[in-house]
């Protein structure tokens, strides 16, 4: 629809607006963080789609856009157009600098969790699958993970997924974990922890690859919202993709079955599912990760039960606390995070998680398997770290 005016925020509240030039379909994005924002298309036309609202709208020269709320606007020019926008006032009021630190720390935290566990996984994983077969771990871990957080959040009154929230939870959870996680977690019978950590760090560059031929229209029929990658941040990805590749020759790492080249897939299988969550309409908040869990660990019991795995003896009580601990941290705890980062920031801040986890995983093979880091993985590590400094700067 085309809007003359929809103004609902007083002038004294925003600061002076910035003016814009874009060209025929170039893309502006701004995510809305609590505070009011006003757009005014000064010249020519643009369009205009905001995460959680059902219609889109058509602003011509003239006619403004304003609003507060949260979630990610989208402006794509329809011909050579030009917008003011005017930012809500920072820190007018105790409550929203209160908000604000509460995101940040949920971001830290977030991040946190990501870094040190997922990093761990790799071990977990290893350890799990001495007695395990890859594909029955991995939709146990995601079956049991999924059905305990789901019943929780049904308990504290969550509604049910509809049909078409299923249905896109179904989407994602064959992306993320039946090729993304599923892929990692076969390989691993023939490569080291070390080795697969390195090889999903090429995850971000793939996101970012995405990501900017999805923003310049390249992607045909992708839906729309996803922001360009900037320069700085294209840096930072190479800058970490270096140091992850430096790890790998420095940690005398190397995989010795052909079946290990499927981990080459699961970074390309976890970037597309990474950027197409954020615009599927998927369940609100933890019950999208406990979805996905769900459907993503029933396909992979199914592929289980068609490839013929099974348990040669009782699995060891080593593999079973393995398993405890990927399907509670690695899982429910840990997918929250990143599910919540997916939506909260940047995709590069989401997924600077693969460049740390190698260090991680490196880190607990010294540590726990009595394994040497050379000189060159410790290089290697300090190059990963000013990668994820470079990408997470603002």
């Amino acid at each position: 629809m085309k809007l003359t005016s929809l103004v609902s925020e007083p002038p004294s509240r925003l600061r002076e607006p910035s003016r814009i030039e874009l060209g025929k379909g170039r893309l502006w994005t701004h995510r809305l963080r609590g505070g009011p924002l006003l757009l005014s298309c000064t010249a020519g036309a643009v369009w205009i789609t905001r995460e959680g609202e059902p219609q889109d709208v058509v602003l011509e020269a003239g006619s403004s856009y304003g609003g507060e709320g949260r979630g990610l606007l989208v402006v794509e020019a329809l011909e050579p157009a030009q917008i003011a926008v005017a930012r809500g006032e920072a820190g007018k009021t105790a409550r929203a600098a209160l908000a604000r630190a509460r995101g940040s720390w949920l971001v830290l935290l977030s991040l946190l969790a990501l870094y040190v566990i997922w990093g761990s996984t790799y071990l977990a994983v290893s350890v799990a699958l001495e007695t395990l077969p890859p594909f029955l771990l991995a939709g146990t871990r995601f079956m049991t993970a999924g059905a305990l957080l789901y019943g929780v959040l049904r308990l504290r009154g969550a509604p049910r997924p509809t049909l078409r929230q299923w249905g896109a939870a179904a989407r994602i959870g064959v992306l993320l974990l039946v090729f993304g996680n599923g892929f990692v977690v076969v390989s691993q019978q023939w490569v080291s922890s070390g080795v697969a950590a390195v090889v999903v760090s090429t995850m971000p560059l793939w996101l970012a690859l995405f990501a900017t031929a999805r923003g310049r229209g390249l992607a045909g029929g992708a839906p729309a919202g996803a922001p360009e990658v900037s320069r700085r941040e294209w840096i930072g990805l190479l800058v970490g993709f270096a140091g992850a590749a430096l790890l790998h020759l420095g940690g005398d790492l190397h995989a010795a079955h052909a079946g290990a080249l499927l981990i080459l897939l699961a970074p390309v299988s976890w970037a597309l599912g990474s950027l197409y969550s954020r615009s599927l309409p998927l369940p609100e908040g933890p019950m999208a990760v406990a979805a996905e869990m769900l459907v993503g660990g029933a396909v992979m019991l199914g592929v289980s039960a068609l490839s013929g795995e099974h348990l040669a003896a009782a699995p060891s009580s080593r593999s079973l606390l393995a398993l405890a601990y990927l399907a509670v941290f690695g899982s429910i705890v840990a997918l929250s995070a990143y599910t919540y980062l997916l939506r909260s920031t940047r995709p590069a801040i989401a997924t600077s998680y693969a460049y740390v986890n190698p260090i991680v995983a490196i880190a607990l093979g010294v540590l726990l398997g009595g394994e040497r880091a050379s000189a060159t993985t410790w290089a290697a590590a300090a190059i990963v770290g000013a990668g994820v400094v470079i990408v997470s700067r603002r």
